[in-house]
C-alpha cells in the first residue's frame, strides 16, 4: 500500500513535499517523493491511497492517559489538585468495573480519532484498558496501578499484585504489553515502591508513577499537611492509620526507594527544584509532560527546558478526560509551547520540538523508539493523515490531486499551530485503518464518526448519567 499526501513529515528528516510512505506487511518499506515510490509499486497488493491537502506523520504517542476515566469528562470545574482529587475519589465509588470498561472503550476510540496510535495508559483494573485498546487497534503499554501506604499490608498487596499481573497474561496482544504503576508518593510507601521495582525488574516490566504533580503533594511529604491530607480524611481513607511525613521532596522520596530507573516513566514532574531535576536525570527515568492537565488542576508549569537540557527524555501526554478537555494532541503541543513561554525559557520550544515530543520523543520515553515515533524504513506503519491549513496565498496548490510544487517550506509550523483533532482524516496502526473520517458534518456532533457505533455510545452516556453528567460531545 502506498500512502501519498502533499507533505510527509518523517520527524527524523526534513518535510517531503508531494511525498509518500510505502507500507508492506504492516511495516514501512520506504519514505520519499511520491513519484519515485509510485514507480516501485506493482500488483494489486500495492494499492495507492491519496490524501490531498494533508500531511502524513507518525501516529501520536500519548505517554500518559487514563482511559478508564474518559466518562468523567467535565465532572469537576477547574480547581486545585486536592479538591479535584477528593471529587474524583468520591465519584469513583459510583461506578462498577464494567462501567470503567465502557469508559475505557470510549477513550480508546477517541484516541484513534485524535490520531493517537500508541498509549502509555495507567489503569486501576488493567483488563479494562487492555481490552479497550485491543478493540480499537491501538499499540502501547497499560500500567497496572498499585496503591498502599500501610506496610503491615505489604505482603498481601504484593501477593495480590502478582495475581493481578498473572491474570492479565491472557489480555496481552502483539501490540499491547503490561507494566506496573506505583500510583504516587502520596499513595505508595517507600517499602512498596522498592518491592514493586524489584518485581518489575524480575519480570522485565516497565513502570510508571505520578511524581511531583502539585504543591499539595510537596506539602504532604515534607510536612504532612495540606489539601491532600484533608481530602484523605474527608474520604475516610486515613481512618485509624498512623502516617508520618518523610520530610522529603517527591522526587527524592521515590528515588530513595529505588522507584526511578531507565525503565520508569515519571508522570508530571511539575514541582521539581534543581536538585530534583538532577535526581531524575541521574536515574535515567523519562518524564511524561501533561501541560493542559497541569493547568486545569492549578499544579504549575513543569521545568521542561531544564529536564531536556539535563538529558531527560520528555514526551507529551493528555492525562485523562477527568482533568482535560479532550485527547487532542495538537492542543497539547500548543499548550506545551505556551507553558514554556510563561515559564520564561531561554530557548522556547519550537513547533518542531513539540511535534517531536508528541511522536519520537514520546516513543523514546516508553522504550518503543525502535518501533514507532518516526516515519522510517523498518518501523511499524503507525501513520496519521492530517489536513494542513496554510495561510492565504502561502499554501500548496489545493486543486484536486496532490500538490507537486508546494510553495511553503514550513508545513510543521502550519500543522502544529492550526490543526486540531478534527483535522485527522485517517489513522493507521501496523498499516491497518483504525479510524477514518467518514463524514463532513462538522457542525452536527451526532453525525460525526466518534458518535457512531451504536451500543458503545449509548452505554458510555449511561455511565455518564450515573456520574450525574450529560452525554459527551467530542470537540471537532
Amino acid at each position: 500500500m502506498l500512502l501519498e499526501a502533499d507533505w510527509v513529515l518523517p520527524i527524523t528528516g526534513p518535510p517531503i513535499g508531494a511525498g509518500a510512505v510505502l507500507v508492506r506487511e504492516g511495516s514501512i518499506e520506504a519514505v520519499g517523493p511520491a513519484a519515485q515510490l509510485r514507480a516501485a509499486c506493482s500488483g494489486a497488493e500495492d494499492s495507492v491511497r491519496s490524501f490531498p491537502g494533508c500531511a502524513l506523520l507518525p501516529g501520536f504517542v500519548n505517554v500518559h492517559s487514563h482511559l478508564e476515566y474518559s466518562a468523567f469528562h467535565g465532572f469537576s470545574p477547574s480547581c486545585g489538585f486536592g479538591e479535584w482529587m477528593l471529587r474524583l475519589l468520591l465519584a469513583r465509588r459510583r461506578l462498577t468495573a464494567e462501567d470503567y470498561a465502557v469508559s475505557a472503550a470510549w477513550g480508546a476510540r477517541e484516541c484513534a480519532r485524535c490520531g493517537i496510535t500508541c498509549i502509555a495508559d495507567t489503569s486501576f483494573e488493567g483488563w479494562t484498558s487492555l481490552r479497550a485498546a485491543a478493540h480499537a487497534g491501538l499499540r502501547g503499554r497499560v500500567y497496572l496501578e498499585v496503591i498502599g501506604l500501610d506496610d503491615e499490608a505489604l505482603p498481601a498487596i504484593m501477593e495480590r499484585t502478582e495475581a493481578r499481573v498473572a491474570a492479565l497474561e491472557g489480555e496481552r496482544t502483539a501490540l499491547l504489553e503490561v507494566g506496573l504503576s506505583p500510583h504516587a508518593p502520596y499513595t505508595v510507601s517507600q517499602r512498596l515502591y522498592r518491592e514493586l521495582a524489584r518485581f518489575a525488574r524480575r519480570n522485565s516490566m516497565w513502570t510508571a508513577t505520578h511524581v511531583a504533580e502539585s504543591r499539595a503533594e510537596v506539602e504532604l511529604l515534607e510536612r504532612g499537611s495540606g489539601s491532600i491530607a484533608r481530602a484523605y480524611k474527608a474520604a475516610e481513607l486515613w481512618k485509624g492509620r498512623r502516617w508520618t511525613a518523610p520530610g522529603l521532596s517527591p522526587a527524592a522520596y521515590v528515588a530513595m526507594a529505588g522507584g526511578l530507573d531507565p525503565n520508569t516513566l515519571a508522570v508530571h514532574c511539575v514541582q521539581l527544584e534543581g536538585p530534583d531535576i538532577a535526581t531524575v536525570a541521574a536515574s535515567g527515568a523519562a518524564v511524561a509532560h501533561c501541560p493542559r492537565s497541569n493547568a486545569r488542576l492549578q499544579c504549575g508549569i513543569a521545568p521542561v527546558a531544564g529536564l531536556r537540557a539535563a538529558g531527560v527524555r520528555v514526551g507529551l501526554g493528555t492525562d485523562s478526560l477527568a482533568s482535560n478537555d479532550s485527547l487532542d494532541m495538537f492542543a497539547e503541543m500548543r499548550a506545551a509551547q505556551a507553558a514554556d513561554q510563561r515559564r520564561g525559557s531561554a530557548a522556547p520550544l519550537t513547533s518542531a520540538d513539540v511535534l517531536r515530543m508528541a511522536t519520537l520523543d514520546g516513543a523514546c520515553a516508553i522504550g518503543m523508539e525502535g518501533l514507532v515515533g518516526s516515519l522510517e524504513a523498518g518501523k511499524r506503519a503507525d501513520v496519521v493523515a492530517v489536513r494542513v491549513h496554510f495561510g492565504a496565498g502561502h499554501g500548496p496548490d489545493m486543486s484536486p490531486g496532490l500538490a507537486t510544487e508546494p510553495q511553503v517550506s514550513h508545513p510543521i509550523e502550519a500543522l502544529v499551530q492550526t490543526a486540531t483533532a478534527g483535522d485527522v482524516v485517517a489513522t493507521f496502526v501496523d498499516g491497518a485503518v483504525v479510524y477514518e473520517a467518514a463524514c463532513e458534518h462538522e457542525g452536527d456532533p451526532a453525525s460525526c464518526p466518534s458518535r457512531q457505533g451504536g451500543g458503545l455510545a449509548e452505554a458510555f452516556d449511561r455511565v455518564r448519567v450515573r456520574l450525574g453528567l450529560t452525554p459527551y460531545v467530542p470537540r471537532r
